[in-house]
């Protein structure tokens, strides 16, 4: 058993969000070469745990999908690109989130569930912590890209890997659902979609 772990909570979206996100980081890698977020999965980072007993493998991870398992899935939107700026000049450049009152009252109670207290700004990070230089070639190409289609998000995913291994790769651990499907706030139309499993869920990018 490990000393310490790590846990990285996120949401993933759905196979066809996932793809068109890989085709953006592969055309990025093309103009700038390769970048820390390049191989990594599209998804919506929720917390960040560093440096845990492996205790949280017990009752802790029970009352957390007892909460997780109260919500119901929640339908999101990307809403084209921006940017944050760090310290020296470094830039990530993500897929926003559409905001709404639906999706800010989920997401407050997903922090509620999961004990957080800071801010969230659900996003979908493609190119991450780059020089300005490279900022600046790539985002021309970005800045007035529309993302069309929604999607919705039915599971809380939990990944773990050792704190004290340098070179530990994330390994998924849990994967809790969200399965209240009697909650207010969205259409007839859209709870059908849900249950329908969004077959047609494609071409996210124009």
């Amino acid at each position: 058993m490990n000393m310490y772990e790590d846990y990285l909570m996120l949401l993933s979206p759905p196979e066809p969000v996932k793809h068109e996100i890989a085709r953006y980081k592969k055309a990025s890698a093309r103009l700038i070469g390769n970048f820390k977020s390049m191989d990594s999965p599209a998804h919506i980072s929720i917390q960040h745990l560093e440096r845990q007993k492996p205790f949280m493998s017990g009752k802790n991870m029970e009352l957390i999908e007892q909460g997780i398992n109260t919500l119901p899935p929640v339908l999101l939107h990307l809403d084209g690109f921006a940017h944050f700026t760090h310290l020296h000049s470094r830039m990530t450049i993500y897929a926003t989130i559409r905001t709404t009152p639906a999706t800010d009252d989920w997401f407050s109670a997903l922090k509620k569930r999961l004990k957080i207290k800071k801010n969230i700004v659900p996003h979908i990070t493609v190119v991450r912590d780059i020089p300005e230089k490279h900022f600046d070639a790539l985002w021309p190409h970005f800045r007035h890209k529309k993302l069309v289609e929604p999607f919705w998000i039915r599971e809380l995913s939990i990944l773990k890997r050792d704190t004290l291994d340098a070179f530990a790769k994330w390994d998924k651990f849990k994967v809790f659902e969200f399965k209240n499907q009697t909650a207010p706030g969205y259409t007839r139309d859209e709870l059908e979609l849900l249950k329908a499993g969004d077959p047609d869920q494609i071409n996210l990018f124009i």
